[in-house]
């Protein structure tokens, strides 16, 4: 699977100004775009405007030598953003998505995400409340399939995560879910399972029409 040869953009995490990927969120849609991408002495940052229904957020979002990363620590924190609920991030460790040269078989990385969410104004929770909550992720790259979704038909790396929820709390149980994540090169993030269930699945992809330049006329020659 041909990528691209530098760290970024990041091909299977491209913050590429303008792009916007529309998926199937059960019976939902969910928008993820990015905007507001510009050049640093370690590679890119941009803004990443999450829209469910009738819901927005946005986060960070950053790429490195060291992969990309987000503020709200990759797509599950992203994802929070647009739930409606106040999102506070304690902390943020490791990166959504390594470089392009570590996104092969048997490959791995690992993450971890600790929040504390407050519920929406008119919520049925009680006022003032507050949950903490401490997510933490490992992710092996299984290798290269062959994968249909509403968007069309891609190759795409296959990466099973293995993610353990549990209470910010010294001695809290957590409770692990396995799940599957495709990515295609050059448009990230296809498609995500749980067991039989498809959670995301990708469109449609759009990316701004490049402006071409009308071609110089040419200056007549006046003749003496």
């Amino acid at each position: 699977m041909p990528v691209a040869e530098g760290a970024c953009p990041n091909p299977f995490f491209p913050l590429e100004e303008g792009l916007k990927l529309t998926y199937r969120a059960g019976s939902s849609e969910l928008t993820i775009s990015t905007r507001g991408v510009t050049s640093t002495s370690e590679g890119l940052k941009g803004l990443l405007a999450v829209d469910l229904k009738g819901r927005s957020g946005e986060t960070e979002a950053f790429c490195t030598s060291e992969g990309v990363r987000t503020g709200l620590g990759g797509l599950e924190g992203t994802l929070l953003s647009a739930s409606g609920m106040k999102v506070e991030v304690v902390s943020a460790e490791g990166v959504a998505v390594p470089p392009a040269a570590r996104m092969v078989p048997g490959s791995s990385w690992k993450n971890s995400l600790s929040v504390k969410l407050q519920p929406p104004e008119g919520s049925k929770m009680p006022a003032g409340m507050v949950l903490a909550s401490t997510f933490d992720k490992e992710a092996t790259v299984l290798g290269e399939e062959e994968v249909t979704v509403g968007a069309g038909t891609f190759k795409a790396l296959k990466v099973k995560n293995l993610t353990t929820a549990r209470a910010s709390r010294a001695g809290a149980q957590g409770r692990s879910i396995e799940s599957f994540i495709w990515f295609a090169p050059g448009v990230g993030i296809i498609k995500v399972a749980t067991g039989n269930n498809t959670d995301l699945e990708l469109l449609k992809v759009d990316r701004p029409v490049a402006v071409q330049k009308a071609p110089a006329k040419a200056k007549k020659s006046t003749k003496l």
